[in-house]
């Protein structure tokens, strides 16, 4: 099984997103959607996005693929975050993932055969979960899992 740790709005606190790293060192992959107000170099093994907060990272989206999956990562703070719009941004770039950060909300979501996630914060979340995270799971088939599991 294959598995992509995905955080997002750290806002500087790096020994929380050390804690998660080290928890699933053995991680295929680590996902960062932005807001960590740090340069990437300091958050490895994460790749990042530039949030609203972040001045020391440059690329506003990422277009990752890793085994069956091609995964848009954004912060999302310069588009409106409503299912149809996030289903046909994924589309127009040929992917089947979406992920973004800003809301500091988790959620997790399949519309259109578009995998939707929202990891949460690890700062100053806006959820009675807390501080979240998510797990992308892939197993031997391909099949996709996706968790928030709390901090």
């Amino acid at each position: 099984m294959k598995q992509i740790i995905v955080v997002s709005d750290s806002h500087s606190n790096t020994s929380l997103l050390k804690d998660v790293a080290f928890k699933h060192q053995n991680a295929d992959l680590f996902l960062h959607a932005g807001d960590s107000e740090d340069y990437e170099a300091n958050i490895y093994p994460f790749v990042s996005v530039k949030g609203n907060n972040d001045y020391l990272i440059t690329d506003e989206i990422r277009i990752i693929t890793f085994e069956n999956l091609r995964i848009l990562l954004t912060h999302g703070h310069k588009m409106y975050l409503s299912k149809e719009n996030i289903v046909l941004k994924a589309k127009k770039h040929n992917c089947n993932v979406f992920i973004h950060g800003h809301t500091h909300v988790p959620y997790t979501e399949k519309v259109d055969d578009i995998y939707i996630l929202n990891p949460g914060a690890l700062s100053y979340p806006r959820s009675v979960m807390g501080e979240t995270y998510a797990i992308i799971s892939i197993d031997d088939n391909k099949n996709v899992e996706i968790e928030i599991k709390q901090i």
